[in-house]
């Protein structure tokens, strides 16, 4: 069968545009894009009241280039070595602007204009849809795609003069007031950008940026597959910023992220791209919920959002621990047109399978990291009530009850400590595992000591023994602080004064109407069953670690 120009309607450019660029900063994204395609490394945005400017220093485009730019899903760039290949990106702009103005130069060859009149294709397919519904005109006399860009689009040379710089500027005139608000923030389209394009890390607010782009580029060289970054300079109005990855140290506890893992993304068939991650110093999630987790780029560009990804790592918890992105560079894996998943392939199948085994890898050293920092924490803590018993144990002490005290809370720290020994959870860290040895050592001269006295309490001895046993003791308190002089730094357990101030430094969100009932439940029963101010502060504790315990095994 054979068909013609008429059968494809001028509507269809409008359902393409309207379907694909949902969000009106997705018509920057695809400028870029293109920009990024034509191997710029430098590249500017403007947006000044309602007009919009992209500018790059790429390749440029001569009078071919750009008349084929025009097709629509038709495009020469290579599906796998540029990111945009639809034939479409082009019209990205068709809903935001009323017209589109494209200068290019290639080397020394003469610059072109391109030229899209959008104002009047959309007057014209209105004017149409209004006939239509009052039944004025039929489907035969509507316009065709061909001729509706035909009649309004312009390409024409210009002198070398009008355009002397290689590379690219588009001009996006009279943007739509519906979209206007939102691009004149500068905060959202530079959120969205930092998100979605290629851009390199802010070496000077996050610790790790450089080593990570030079890992990824070094694994990329050694499989001969592309990756590149670009510099992007963001101006709204006045106000003007160079954008970088949103990263930065202050997302951590401690502002210190530790040293990044990377893994490279492959299986026998071949290599896909490499994964890196910046684990968390504490057992807390990451500050800025939006960074929580992996994200997914092809060639740098956003695939997708974060939350979809959790899924491939078995655990919410562990996986919001991490800042990290899955970098992938192979040319036969496509994204989708609406960038949010990749094209249904083998390859396809391939990576995801491949990303199961990666999110179970940091999973476990996440998982790793918990046991090992909880182990650190309870032997900081028992060093810490080790050395305060030995300061406190008098070696003429008379009260048996006091010093069975002693012994019970002992006998408990030795029962941790020799829990830890055996899971072999500090065996990477030769500084703790060394430290648990002195802390056991500790407890069990102590306990030595301690019984000794209630044995001594229980019969006379002789002067003699009894000068002995002082002498012994002295030296034990001196051999038990020197080996403890490390504790010296450890901290005091954190007290707190209510359950609401409890749940907030353990990150849980709550509502105005659960604070409420939460505070209810400390009154009738938290501090009800307190018989003292200490009580209360150790029954909070004691919530505190079980609540830790359950998020830990989540």
């Amino acid at each position: 069968m054979k068909l013609s120009k008429f059968d494809i309607g001028a509507e269809i450019i409008a359902i393409l545009t309207k379907g694909m660029y949902q969000d009106p900063r997705d018509a920057l994204r695809e400028y870029i894009q293109n920009a990024v395609d034509a191997d710029s490394k430098n590249i500017n945005l403007k947006i000044r009241q309602n007009n919009i400017t992209v500018i790059d220093d790429g390749t440029g485009m001569d009078y071919q280039t750009m008349r084929k730019a025009l097709r629509i899903g038709i495009s020469d760039k290579k599906p796998g070595d540029d990111i945009g290949f639809m034939g479409i990106g082009i019209y990205s702009s068709y809903h935001l602007c009323d017209s589109l103005t494209i200068y290019s130069k290639i080397n020394a060859d003469s610059p072109h204009k391109l030229f899209m009149d959008f104002k009047a294709m959309k007057d014209v397919l209105t004017e149409q849809k209004e006939k239509r519904i009052n039944n004025q005109l039929s489907g035969d006399e509507l316009i065709d795609l061909q001729t509706l860009l035909e009649k309004y689009i312009y390409l024409e040379e210009l002198d070398k003069s009008d355009f002397p710089t290689k590379g690219t500027r588009i001009e996006m005139h009279q943007i739509e007031q519906n979209f206007s608000k939102e691009l004149q923030d500068f905060d959202l389209v530079a959120s969205y950008l930092r998100d979605t394009i290629p851009l390199h890390f802010d070496k000077s607010n996050f610790m790790w940026g450089e080593e990570i782009e030079n890992k990824i580029q070094e694994i990329c060289d050694t499989h001969n597959s592309k990756f590149d970054l670009v510099n992007l300079k963001l101006q709204v109005n006045s106000r003007q910023e160079d954008l970088y990855k949103p990263y930065k140290n202050s997302d951590f506890h401690n502002n210190t992220p530790q040293k990044p893992d990377f893994q490279e993304i492959k299986d026998e068939d071949g290599f896909i791209g490499v994964a890196w991650g910046c684990l968390n110093p504490t057992r807390n999630k990451i500050k800025d919920k939006s960074l929580r987790g992996f994200l997914i780029r092809k060639q740098g560009f956003a695939i997708g959002r974060r939350e979809n990804v959790v899924k491939y790592f078995n655990s919410h918890t562990h996986f919001d621990r991490y800042v990290g992105e899955i970098v992938v560079t192979n040319k036969e894996l496509l994204p989708n047109a609406s960038r949010d998943d990749f094209e249904f392939t083998n390859i396809r199948i391939r990576f995801y399978n491949i990303l199961t085994t990666i999110g179970s890898y940091y999973t476990q050293i996440s998982n790793e990291f918990q046991n090992s920092s909880k182990a650190i924490e309870d032997i900081e803590n028992i060093a810490a009530k080790v050395k305060e018993i030995n300061m406190e144990f008098s070696r003429y002490e008379n009260n048996t009850t006091k010093l069975l005290e002693y012994i019970v809370t002992l006998n408990e720290k030795l029962r941790i400590t020799n829990s830890v020994v055996d899971r072999k959870v500090l065996e990477k860290d030769l500084k703790y595992k060394e430290e648990v040895k002195l802390i056991k050592n500790s407890i069990e001269m102590l306990l030595d000591d301690i019984t000794d006295r209630i044995g001594s309490i229980k019969k006379t001895q002789e002067e003699e023994k009894k000068q002995n046993y002082i002498e012994k003791k002295i030296e034990h308190t001196k051999e038990i602080a020197k080996d403890l002089s490390f504790a010296n730094i450890v901290q005091k357990e954190k007290e707190y004064n209510s359950l609401i101030e409890l749940l907030q430094d353990l990150d849980i969100e709550l509502g105005s109407d659960n604070e409420t009932i939460y505070n209810l439940l400390d009154e009738k029963f938290i501090e009800r069953a307190s018989t003292t101010k200490v009580h209360y502060y150790n029954l909070i504790t004691e919530l505190k670690n079980d609540i830790l315990n359950i998020m830990d095994n989540k």
